[in-house]
């Protein structure tokens, strides 16, 4: 891809299909990489004779592998560019889903996992950076919100396939079609990415330039605050993620093709939330928008814990409020994300890398404590939900006022 289109699509907001496609499919590995074996926990836990608990971990350390990763991606894609860093991330994806596929305990499916999402990082620290090269402003938002709706969809159809893999196959058979997704999209980036970071700094990797770029970004209430809102709503939904496949199966008695679907109405919250920003954001501006998503966040929370206080537990008092919240996580992933990149283009690897290891780390954390919870009712999901939707609700606060006066970021 040329310079002038490069600016081309940066002035007009259109990115070419191709190039389009290619964005889509960084978006949605990471997202296949933890759903599609989501309705296989239960069998795995037996199938390897491991703990409910441990088999819960692999879903964590994951998180970890692909939050830590970014740390290193998001320099060093400003240091040479975004091809390098993503062909190698996706390299070790396609390298840890061998592994889980073959593994012959959960020892090994542990490391394949954590290797696993070492590669995924890259997907998610240098592609939001590769997006950031390629549009600003409200183009931004509405790109962010294009690609969130492209990671609803594999929300949806990802555990869908998950529960029939397990129903007709096992979970080996998932991990296998990572593999090969996963070297789809390897193939496809070797032969049709071009470089669209325009000016590449050597001199980013360097520690005195890291720990300035790091501190710059870490003493920002707007970025912070942005990327604790996205952080928080992502974390909500791996909770829900940790403990699903056991309440939903092991206690209300579902099936994996069952529980598969079930994510659909999940989905179809995200999918709601990108058609929704898309269409108003310019109108009302990214402030609004998130504070919108955190409200959705809060009151689906908020629904569950009340059902489930009175002692009401079936599949639509848990799955129905979850799908209010992923509405307005969806708004608040596409609007925090915009927010807080937005006034940091000149160091964008380095933003997306502290954005994406704050906002995966905190689900890694969430997932790891949610796996040593009871999965006998919702109230333990409800309570954590709801817990971090009102801390969404202060992040967003610190983000718009700033510390010492109001900000407000709204696009004209």
């Amino acid at each position: 891809m040329r310079d002038h289109n490069i600016q081309e699509i940066s002035a007009t907001g259109k990115v070419p299909w191709r190039l389009f496609m290619l964005l889509f499919m960084f978006a949605t590995l990471g997202q296949l990489s933890v759903d599609l074996y989501l309705p296989s926990l239960p069998a795995m836990s037996h199938a390897l004779r491991a703990s409910p608990g441990l088999v819960q971990l692999t879903i964590a350390v994951y998180l970890f592998g692909v939050g830590l990763s970014q740390l290193a991606y998001g320099p060093w894609s400003d240091a040479v560019g975004r091809r390098k860093p993503l062909l190698t991330g996706v390299g070790l994806t396609v390298a840890g889903s061998l592994l889980c596929c073959l593994a012959p305990n959960i020892h090994i499916l542990i490391l394949g996992r954590l290797l696993q999402g070492a590669g995924a990082g890259a997907c998610n620290s240098v592609g939001r950076s590769l997006i950031r090269d390629l549009v600003s402003g409200h183009y931004l938002s509405r790109l962010g919100g294009q690609m969130g709706m492209a990671a609803s969809f594999m929300v949806a159809v990802a555990p869908a396939i998950g529960g029939y893999i397990e129903h007709y196959a096992s979970w080996r058979v998932s991990f296998l079609v990572i593999f090969l997704y996963a070297s789809s999209v390897l193939t496809l980036l070797w032969y049709s990415l071009p470089e669209t970071h325009r000016n590449p700094d050597p001199h980013a990797i360097k520690l005195k330039n890291l720990l300035h770029n790091y501190g710059q970004l870490l003493m920002s209430p707007v970025f912070m605050g942005h990327a604790i809102c996205a952080a928080i709503a992502y974390s909500g939904i791996i909770a829900y993620m940790t403990a699903a496949p056991f309440l939903l199966q092991t206690t209300l008695h579902l099936s994996p093709v069952q529980f598969g679907w079930l994510a659909l109405l999940n989905a179809s919250g995200i999918f709601m939330s990108g058609m929704l920003n898309s269409r108003y954001v310019i109108r009302y501006g990214v402030g609004r928008m998130l504070f919108y998503g955190i409200t959705g966040m809060v009151s689906g929370a908020s629904i569950m814990l009340i059902i489930g206080a009175f002692g009401f537990l079936n599949v639509y008092v848990v799955v129905l409020p979850m799908a209010l919240f992923c509405m307005g996580a969806g708004l608040t992933f596409q609007n925090a994300s915009a927010g807080a990149l937005e006034s940091f283009g000149h160091i964008a690897g380095s933003a997306g890398a502290i954005y994406g290891t704050l906002q995966i780390s905190t689900g890694a954390v969430i997932s790891a404590l949610m796996a040593t919870l009871p999965a006998v009712t919702q109230l333990p999901l409800s309570c954590m939900q709801l817990g971090l939707a009102l801390l969404a609700v202060a992040a967003w606060w610190w983000a718009t006022r700033g510390i010492k006066k109001p900000r407000v970021m709204v696009v004209e």
